[in-house]
């Protein structure tokens, strides 16, 4: 795929590795749009944007990926006003073992299923639409186990077998779709929860955290670019890693239906 001139839709945009992806996406001549629930920091962003990238290439919409409906009609407003979505990350995600579990659930694991349905209802070509591309940003949580997050980590888990599931689809290439995976370890975010209701053992987490080191927001927003460039990457799961460098996965989708 050739970024210039696509459109993309990022969600949980206004969080450390949201603008990552958005400003990287900027830079590649894209169209942006920024969905969040964060009305006043989205608005500090998105005028910031403008005035490095132009107004008619960024954009920030008040979305919570928890209501269906309002995700749809987020998501529709942006094809009324750019006519195509051609790339969905889905991005949003909160981090918090303690409270709201339904909450971590809901966007993290129902956020990223919604996000990517409205995207294929839009791309597929059997059904009007250009195709595209889904990227879903899951977790080293989705791909082994965190006793420190469990519940993070099932909605993790959830995620890189959603996607992995529809990266097998016999009939993907026939739709127009690719669906990809991108699994950070820790990385630097402008939003840190108190640790005592973030996981379950703070001490523990921190120890991997100073093992592992974090990840500037930039390298992984990379990682996305490369994903959506590559028109081979259906399938591809990248773990990105701060000191061990990034890890690629391919699983590849079926030629005959089962």
């Amino acid at each position: 795929m050739h970024i210039k001139g696509k459109v993309a839709i990022v969600t949980g945009g206004t969080g450390a590795l949201g603008q990552a992806i958005a400003r990287t996406l900027l830079e590649e001549e894209a169209k942006v749009c920024i969905f969040d629930i964060h009305a006043d920091r989205g608005a500090e962003i998105e005028s910031s944007l403008q005035s490095q990238f132009g107004g008619g290439n960024v954009s920030f919409w008040l979305c919570d990926v928890t209501d269906e409906k309002g995700f749809k009609e987020a998501f529709d407003s942006v094809v009324t006003r750019h006519g195509q979505v051609d790339i969905m990350v889905n991005n949003a995600a909160i981090v918090n073992e303690r409270i709201d579990i339904d909450k971590m659930l809901l966007v993290n694991l129902g956020g990223t299923i919604r996000g990517s349905n409205l995207a294929i209802k839009h791309m597929r070509k059997d059904e009007g639409g250009a195709g595209g591309v889904v990227v879903n940003v899951s977790s080293i949580a989705g791909l082994e186990p965190h006793f420190q997050l469990p519940i993070y980590t099932a909605t993790k888990t959830g995620i890189t077998g959603f996607t992995r599931s529809w990266a097998t689809n016999p009939y993907v290439k026939d739709l127009g779709l690719r669906f990809c995976l991108v699994c950070p370890t820790a990385f630097t975010s402008f939003i840190v929860p108190d640790p005592d209701f973030q996981v379950l053992y703070f001490d523990d987490m921190k120890k991997n955290h100073e093992k592992s080191g974090f990840e500037d927001p930039k390298d992984i927003a990379v990682s996305v670019i490369g994903l959506l460039e590559d028109d081979n990457s259906n399938g591809t799961i990248i773990l990105t890693h701060a000191k061990e460098g990034n890890r690629k996965m391919k699983i590849e989708a079926t030629d005959e239906s089962t």
